[in-house]
């Protein structure tokens, strides 16, 4: 028997193929690719999904668990839409699947009727697939996951998960969740001023550069991580990463040497690491009105912005830091809540 677990973003497609036997479980295929519904459109969406399924070539015996952020984009007049429409394109692409589930944010799974009927139960789930899996792992511990485009914060207390946010505005509103990732993150919304010459500029709000122009320049991604598109459209190279770092503040690479558009790069990046770091001091400070020592709770980091995660959670005061790769692989930790999805379906099936 095989279970794929889809986890059908916004910007990113990410899938996992599991093979079962003998009270077995092995990794045969691992999927992520850039995936941008806004671009794509509904055709898009549906033919996108039929050519991952070609690509894994499922076994007739099959399972599919699906999670999903992509009902957010403005593809969709509304998140019911959204949820409706990937249900419904999943349930048409995957008609062949012996059982087709959904991952709701209690973290339960629930088939077609279910989640046609509560759409909002199944929106933006996938952190709920993702603390499913970790809190089986770690009894105490904040689980980070951050990506492309924004940034997860799940508290598990005594092995149960702990959130007060259900839905995307609650988690923004309690701190589980920063529209903030790693690749996608347009400039002038994570800085209102950058240094120059001695100075300070403040910002053009042109889309001009992005959050991964700055993790490049600074070493902390490779030009294979940098999936998405860029502001300009050109390369991923760092010069071109630091010809559009350049334009922040309405300079360019004529008017800035290099030595200060890095400089630009390392005051966004120490931005960046402020505003997740300021997130989880909310989180630390709920936590200990719960009589916790938040001290003593692990931190585990997820995703293509764990490098990101670990620096603000010790700069937040926890001490012990593991990354998802050391229990799972480094594959595992960038498609996450694909895989807790498909274990989940895994569960319910009793295999």
């Amino acid at each position: 028997m095989e279970i794929l677990g889809l986890d059908i973003g916004g910007a990113n497609l990410k899938a996992i193929k599991l093979s079962v036997s003998n009270g077995k479980t092995h990794v045969k295929e691992v999927i992520r690719e850039y995936f941008p519904v806004w671009i794509l459109g509904k055709n898009g969406v549906v033919e996108g999904l039929r050519k991952l399924k070609e690509s894994v070539n499922p076994s007739p015996n099959y399972v599919v668990s699906t999670t999903m952020t992509a009902e957010l984009s403005d593809l969709f007049r509304n998140k019911s839409e959204g949820v409706r429409f990937i249900v419904g394109t999943v349930e048409e692409v995957f008609s062949d699947a012996s059982r087709r589930f959904y991952v709701n944010v209690k973290s339960k799974l629930v088939e077609y009727s279910e989640a046609y009927k509560s759409p909002l139960e199944i929106a933006a789930a996938n952190w709920a697939a993702s603390a499913w899996l970790i809190s089986k792992k770690l009894r105490n511990c904040i689980f980070i996951d951050i990506g492309s485009t924004s940034t997860t914060i799940v508290p598990i207390i005594n092995g149960k998960i702990s959130v007060q946010g259900y839905t995307d505005p609650e988690k923004l509103v309690y701190g589980e969740l920063v529209y903030l990732g790693v690749l996608r993150t347009n400039i002038c919304s994570i800085v209102n001023k950058v240094p120059y010459k001695g100075l300070f500029a403040r910002l053009s709000s042109e889309k001009f550069a992005l959050s991964g122009d700055v993790c490049l320049v600074l070493g902390k991604i490779g030009v294979k991580d940098y999936t998405t598109e860029t502001a300009d459209g050109r390369g991923r190279g760092i010069r071109e990463c630091l010809d559009r770092l350049s334009r922040v503040p309405c300079a360019d690479n004529e008017i800035l040497n290099d030595y200060e558009i890095l400089e630009i790069a390392r005051y966004v990046y120490e931005s960046m690491v402020f505003r997740v770091f300021e997130t989880l001091t909310q989180v630390r400070s709920r936590i200990a009105s719960l009589g916790y020592n938040p001290s003593t709770f692990k931190v585990c980091t997820a995703g293509l912005g764990s490098f990101l995660a670990k620096e603000a959670a010790k700069r937040a005061g926890f001490k012990d830091v593991i990354d998802v790769s050391g229990i799972y692989g480094k594959k595992i930790s960038h498609i996450l809540p694909a895989y807790a999805a498909a274990l989940m379906a895994l569960e319910v099936l009793g295999k």
